[in-house]
């Protein structure tokens, strides 16, 4: 008996260490990458939080010192340019992601209807997104010139206008020009997501409420968008999160200008940091700026129910 009792004690020995070794695993594979983040995402991130809460001039490289929240009291009571942006930032990104998810869907419903030529034009319906930001912001100022641009010549042409429009002599219309470069860089991205998801939808629940009478409407907001929705919310989410973030585009285009009439929050930032050389108060618009998109995007995907099924969709 004691010696089946020591082999089955061995056994299980054996048998726990084979189950901890396989669960230490997928951590052990997986720490080199772990040890990556932690050196170059997560201890930046942690060191401008640190830097937020400090007097941090480079002019002034042994004047630096903690100052607590000094930094986030005098932006949310003196900074007039930081609420400036902010308006300016929510109008650029929700007017940019709400047209780019308007035109990208109906130009996906487009492309996966069969015609001739289909390759070709889906193929160009891509170049704006493999254009760089910097780029697109000088063609869309060429385009764009008082002067030269083609696109005053063609409204002329069509009798819309009798004199060229001066887009960038005003914050209005130098947003408006902003936006509308960026709906046209933004397209191809939503483009390519929904007819990914178009494409997986099934044919037959088509062919079914044709069958029951439904008509276009009724097929495009029972069937087709529930069906995409979560591919809905995840674009529009992350374009919302890149345009936010983003500075190249407007920095080609109108430089933040004029009089701060197209600077966002992010374009600021960079400003402050690279003008100014204001480590400390760069630093604390940057953990607002951070702040601002995480709740924006818990309250998105929690209201939109990502992943989750309705009850119709739930219960057919």
């Amino acid at each position: 008996m004691s010696k089946n009792n020591g082999a089955e004690l061995q056994l299980s020995k054996k048998g726990s260490m084979m189950h901890y070794r396989r669960l230490a695993t997928p951590y052990l594979l997986l720490a080199p990458m772990l040890a990556f983040v932690m050196c170059f995402m997560i201890w930046p991130i942690i060191n401008v939080f640190m830097m937020s809460t400090e007097s941090y001039k480079v002019t002034k490289p042994n004047d630096r010192h903690f100052i607590g929240l000094e930094n986030f009291v005098t932006i949310f009571t003196k900074d007039q340019i930081f609420l400036k942006t902010l308006g300016n930032t929510a109008v650029y990104v929700i007017l940019s992601v709400v047209f780019q998810t308007v035109l990208g869907f109906w130009l996906a419903w487009l492309l996966t209807r069969k015609f001739k030529g289909r390759g070709v034009i889906r193929a160009l319906a891509l170049v704006p997104w493999a254009v760089a930001g910097l780029m697109v912001g000088i063609i869309w100022n060429l385009m764009l010139g008082q002067t030269y641009g083609v696109i005053n010549d063609l409204l002329r042409r069509a009798g819309i206008i009798e004199m060229n429009i001066s887009w960038f002599s005003n914050g209005s219309s130098a947003m408006f020009a902003a936006v509308i470069a960026n709906i046209w860089r933004g397209i191809p991205f939503f483009t390519i997501s929904y007819m990914s998801a178009l494409s997986g939808i099934s044919d037959d629940l088509y062919e079914s409420a044709k069958i029951d009478g439904a008509n276009s409407a009724v097929t495009l907001f029972r069937i087709t968008l529930p069906m995409i929705k979560d591919t809905i919310i995840f674009t529009t989410l992350l374009r919302a999160i890149w345009t936010f973030n983003a500075v190249d585009l407007i920095v080609s285009l109108t430089d933040g200008g004029p009089n701060r009439g197209t600077t966002t929050l992010a374009l600021y930032i960079m400003n402050t940091f690279t003008g100014s050389y204001d480590y400390g108060y760069a630093s604390a618009l940057a953990v607002i700026s951070t702040l601002i998109m995480m709740v924006v995007a818990f309250v998105y995907i929690r209201f939109g129910k990502m992943g989750q099924l309705t009850t119709k969709e739930a219960n057919p």
